[in-house]
């Protein structure tokens, strides 16, 4: 995925001459590859550079040249304002885009100083635009995570018996995701038991299963930089009736949101889908966040499906889709899945089954 031509038009439609990426995220979308530190930089001409220092420049010139960049190690001794000094000048840049969204204060400060004449123009969201719709390679990467995560939730599930915590449990998952080749957890697992589910991004704790509560798990997988999401919804052992009709509404909900996935319309229209939905089954009150949420190098991502989000959904944009319910002290419920918008007809990236499901010693 060679990128340089897309970054040097980004830099030609404002009034900078190179682009300056030194965050991790902007580093590996820049050069496809992970596990590089340094700093890159891009000229609205197409030239490319990658600065780094002795632990990482065998790894550099092997993924980096091949694409195009001109790899150098900054020499000992000199600081790295100096070593970005000199790159900038020996290519009379007189202005560059910097990441404002990711530089200290400090950072920010410092570079004024130390890189005068040369003028610091702040990136924006040009950047988190241009990611925004995926690459062919970028969705592939996000399918293998998701399947990674997917096995891995199958294989935890025989585990989830009564006295099990949700820190145990929790645990369990991420080890697993790391044996199906996961480099890390998307973020810090949610695991929930019963009425610890009522919170959206609760944290797990040292509270064990029992009978009658439902299991929430929100948690992903990484591969190669690319994060994948998915939420489901268990129930162990006998559930109330109550719990089985939230669950339907939830899920009823996910489907209308779905439908309105359409390239084109507002991001807004997808959350206002599954409200609606939830509204007439009398749920509505309980849904108390965003639908969802684009999904790549980070686990949040531009844009949102959001209420008053009027941004368009494209094509190739790949977004979450996760309502659900919270009721304080009782349960809670969620099911999501991450799809790619394709014209009027979404692709389902998450494979894994979503009809109610009762597990433990209690299936059915």
């Amino acid at each position: 995925m060679n990128r340089i031509a897309a970054l040097s038009q980004l830099i030609r439609d404002t009034e900078a001459d190179a682009l300056l990426l030194s965050s991790e995220i902007g580093v590996t979308y820049a050069t496809a590859s992970t596990a590089l530190e340094g700093k890159c930089m891009i000229t609205k001409e197409g030239a490319a550079y990658f600065i780094t220092d002795g632990r990482y420049i065998e790894r550099a010139q092997q993924f980096l040249t091949p694409q195009g960049f001109a790899v150098s190690v900054r020499q000992s001794g000199s600081s790295e304002s100096e070593s970005l000094l000199q790159l900038l000048q020996s290519q009379q840049i007189s202005a560059v885009l910097f990441e404002d969204h990711v530089i200290s204060l400090r950072q920010y400060e410092t570079w004024k100083q130390s890189l005068e004449p040369i003028r610091l123009l702040p990136l924006g969201n040009r950047l988190a635009q241009l990611r925004a719709c995926k690459a062919q390679e970028e969705i592939d990467a996000i399918l293998h995570a998701q399947r990674i995560a997917e096995h891995a939730l199958e294989a935890l599930l025989p585990s989830l018996q009564a006295g099990i915590t949700e820190r145990e449990a929790a645990a369990k998952l991420d080890y697993l995701m790391a044996l199906g080749g996961s480099e890390m957890p998307s973020f810090q697992t949610i695991l929930l038991f019963g009425a610890h589910a009522s919170m959206p991004h609760g944290v797990p704790e040292n509270h064990s299963l029992k009978d009658g509560d439902v299991i929430l798990v929100d948690f992903g997988a990484v591969y190669h930089g690319y994060h994948s999401d998915m939420t489901r919804t268990f129930a162990y052992g006998a559930v109330s009736d109550r719990i089985r009709s939230g669950y339907e509404a939830v899920l009823h909900a996910q489907e209308a949101a779905m439908e309105q996935a359409r390239a084109g319309l507002p991001c807004r229209i997808m959350h206002e889908a599954a409200v609606n939905a939830l509204k007439t089954a009398g749920w509505d009150t309980y849904f108390t966040h965003a639908l969802g949420h684009s999904v790549g190098l980070e686990i949040h991502e531009f844009p949102s499906a959001a209420p008053n989000v009027e941004h368009p959904l494209q094509n190739g944009m790949i977004m979450t889709v996760e309502p659900g319910i919270y009721l304080p002290g009782e349960f809670g419920i969620r099911i999501e899945d991450m799809i790619v918008i394709q014209g009027d007809t979404p692709r389902n990236l998450t494979a894994f089954p979503k009809q109610f499901r009762t597990i433990g010693n209690h299936n059915a």
